[in-house]
């Protein structure tokens, strides 16, 4: 993700601006002690670890499979053009937010952190190779993708912050909703793969253009060409390319540069679930930016571990309301970081007249 000087320093401009409640020394304490205890617990436990991750994995293309090869039985009732177009609708929404889910899974538990087959044996590193390149399904691109995240940990909030988010002015987001967006350079707001085509990009393309290349040739046999091209067509690209956008906008959007308070948690209810790619995606990403070592499903746990500490104040700056906490927080990202880049370009402008008449 290109860093834009400007937001960077809209960024830091805003947090000057804003005062917010950040986690306590006496908070800091009780979450690294439940972080430590979980940590031990996972280091402990490498076979249930392998096999949860392996369940997944499986799971996701169980799920796949269904999604393409089934469902659309049970959808399609008759062959007129409304019936195929809503059927479409549903089968390739379900498969392209399960494409993102897999992308965000084997991206960063994978890719990135190196923890969803930990061990340091020929056995393991291969299983973990095969699990980081998973997203490739998707289009997704790895490399690319971890070098800048782990840069993101290391170096939250500064220059060198590669997928740096605390401040993505409203114009450079909305962008990304143009068709085909996740395939053509309307904006850089991207994650999931460089810029330009690179040997890595092209052997994704390849990798998942064969994927949906067969899945839509059994499609197209079973519920016809019409169903198959407009579900794997136009909906895959979008839906799950979409969701990973808004998870992106949010997640940091208007926080403090500051790794412990910046980020945060959309939580395991509706939204964590749709925008935060299921529960092995990133419904609780403050968790993991306060613990990284944590593998997914303890970032769960942790997260019920800060519901219990975190004072009024601090639950309404962290995480959702139910129901209608994830439309309001974009609302209002949208219009505070509108709100805010005018005023703070009115400001400079006077400066400058005054300067100017000076």
């Amino acid at each position: 993700m290109r860093l834009h000087p400007e937001e960077l320093r809209l960024a830091r401009a805003y947090c000057r601006s804003t005062v917010m409640e950040g986690l306590s020394k006496d908070q800091m304490k009780l979450i690294m002690d439940r972080g430590r205890e979980l940590y031990h617990w996972f280091k402990k436990h490498q076979a249930l670890h392998f096999l949860i991750n392996a369940s997944v994995i499986a799971l996701i293309f169980a799920t796949d499979y269904v999604i393409l090869l089934r469902l659309p039985a049970r959808l399609l009732s008759t062959r007129q053009w409304p019936n195929i177009l809503g059927s479409a609708l549903i089968t390739g929404g379900l498969h392209s937010w399960l494409m993102y889910s897999l992308t965000v899974f084997s991206m960063h538990e994978g890719a990135a952190h190196r923890i969803i087959f930990p061990h340091d044996d020929p056995f393991s590193r291969f299983l973990n190779f095969i699990a980081s390149n998973l997203c490739r399904v998707a289009a997704a691109e790895p490399q690319d993708y971890s070098v800048h995240h782990m840069s993101h940990h290391a170096k939250f909030g500064a220059e060198e912050d590669g997928e740096f988010l605390n401040f993505v002015t409203p114009r450079r987001y909305w962008l990304t909703l143009l068709p085909f967006a996740a395939i053509i350079n309307y904006s850089d707001f991207l994650a999931h793969r460089p810029l330009s085509y690179t040997r890595s990009r092209i052997l994704s393309a390849t990798i998942a253009l064969t994927y949906h290349g067969l899945f839509g040739y059994w499609m197209s046999t079973s519920f016809g060409l019409a169903f198959t091209l407009i579900a794997l067509a136009l909906f895959v690209p979008h839906v799950g390319f979409w969701l990973d956008r808004l998870r992106q906008y949010t997640e940091h959007n208007l926080m403090p540069l500051e790794n412990k308070d910046g980020s945060r948690s959309f939580g395991l209810g509706f939204w964590g679930m749709l925008i935060g790619g299921g529960p092995w995606g990133s419904p609780c990403h403050w968790e993991h930016h306060l613990v990284a070592s944590l593998p997914w499903y303890q970032q769960l746990i942790l997260h019920r571990k800060l519901k219990e500490i975190l004072t009024p104040a601090q639950r309404r700056q962290y995480l959702l309301k139910p129901v209608v906490g994830y439309p309001q927080l974009l609302w209002r990202l949208s219009r505070d970081s509108r709100r805010f880049e005018q005023r703070v370009r009115s400001h400079d402008s006077v400066n400058k007249g005054s300067a100017a008449a000076v």
